[in-house]
């Protein structure tokens, strides 16, 4: 079994990353990795694994980051773990969080979106599975060790992952990090949505899109092209600031061009627009085999009042949508679970795994993700 690593999606691409992306798949995609190269500060490496000749059997990515990286928490692993400090009450030993303790880091299988993959092919057997990754993680910590990092990160790894055993068998301590949630739509249609909330729940919605009805607001599906990003970016920095996130305009106009030159046909925006022509909302999808993904959302805040068109454009007019389409699940990511859950998600645990080149400054930072866990109700973890 053979490791080769790339510099470049593109000589990762001519090697065959494509070959073994899930067609449904959007975040470990070439496409969606070449967008995520240009907005890191440090070139990812790509790693492929297979026999020597042959097309590859498996393959990771990797993202160096440092203290210039974007403190993005669901990336930065010194911010991961601070936001779960914060969020379960975890003692945080002194010091134990500094960027200097733990960067420069190496984050294996995503950046910026909270979901982490190995991939391998369908076809091996779950021996050659468990091979694949162990050599896979060997050379990304190969790689880390040789570039300098502290630590090496693996953030949101799903419950059935078998890339889990492995990470606890070469010393990476578990801790949980979020609950993924995904929208599964097993019948096509709005009526079959509706048919599957509690009645509750149910009334609730229809009175809510009565509302919007109400309202006189155009609600269209439409390519998201360059034309659109003007209208868009100060809805995002509506949004964002609502929530404490200091965007600038060149960050979130730079943002929507990559995904407009990288996802081309398969971006989307879900717009809302008043009787005057007045964009008042919108949200942006990217839709890959039977998926589609939520993005980027904004709102006129000054205008919305207490209107419920966050659900229109974030839950209802792609449910609709997903039926012209044929896709038969909708990807929300983390966070607001309250809310995903009840339009119908389902959340799944994700888990992060941790480890530092120094033995003694991983031992200082266990009473923290003792914490973590204790506090999600995970217990106690091997490491």
């Amino acid at each position: 079994m053979a490791v080769r690593t790339f510099a470049t999606m593109a000589e990762a691409r001519d090697n065959g990353w494509e070959d073994l992306s899930p067609t449904w798949e959007l975040f470990h995609s070439a496409d969606w990795l070449s967008l995520e190269s240009e907005q890191t500060n440090i070139a990812p490496r790509f790693h492929l694994a297979g026999e020597e000749g042959g097309r590859p059997a498996a393959a990771l990515v990797g993202f160096p980051l440092d203290e210039t990286s974007e403190p993005w928490p669901f990336m930065r692993v010194d911010r991961t773990l601070r936001l779960l400090a914060d969020r379960y009450a975890a003692p945080v030993p002194d010091g134990a969080l500094e960027p200097g303790r733990l960067l420069p880091t190496y984050l294996g299988g995503s950046r910026r979106v909270p979901d982490t993959l190995l991939l391998t092919d369908p076809y091996s057997s779950n021996q050659q599975r468990r091979a694949l990754t162990q050599e896979l993680v060997a050379a990304a910590e190969q790689e880390a060790r040789a570039l300098g990092s502290r630590s090496v990160a693996y953030l949101y790894v799903g419950e059935a992952d078998p890339l889990r055993d492995v990470l606890r068998s070469r010393g990476y301590a578990e801790f949980p990090t979020a609950r993924y949630a995904t929208l599964y739509l097993p019948k096509p249609g709005f009526d079959a949505y509706l048919d599957s909330l509690p009645g509750g729940r149910r009334r609730k919605v229809m009175k809510e899109r009565r509302v919007l009805d109400g309202a006189g607001l155009d609600i269209a599906v439409r390519p998201l092209t360059g034309e659109l990003i003007p209208e868009l970016v100060p809805l995002m920095l509506n949004h964002g600031g609502k929530y404490g996130h200091a965007y600038t305009e060149e960050t979130l106009t730079r943002s929507l061009e990559l995904h407009v030159r990288h996802c081309g046909d398969a971006l989307h925006a879900i717009t809302a627009r008043s009787a005057e022509g007045v964009l008042r909302g919108f949200s942006a999808l990217v839709h890959r085999g039977s998926r589609l993904y939520m993005r980027q959302t904004g709102y006129d805040y000054d205008w919305l009042g207490k209107m419920p068109l966050y659900f229109a454009l974030v839950f209802y007019a792609p449910i609709e949508y997903a039926s012209r389409v044929g896709a038969t699940a909708v990807d929300y990511a983390v966070e607001s679970e309250r809310t995903k859950l009840s339009r119908g998600c389902t959340l799944e645990q994700r888990h992060g795994y941790l480890k530092l080149f120094d033995a003694r400054r991983q031992a200082e930072l266990e009473p923290l993700l003792e914490g973590i866990r204790q506090g999600a109700g995970q217990g106690v973890s091997r490491t």
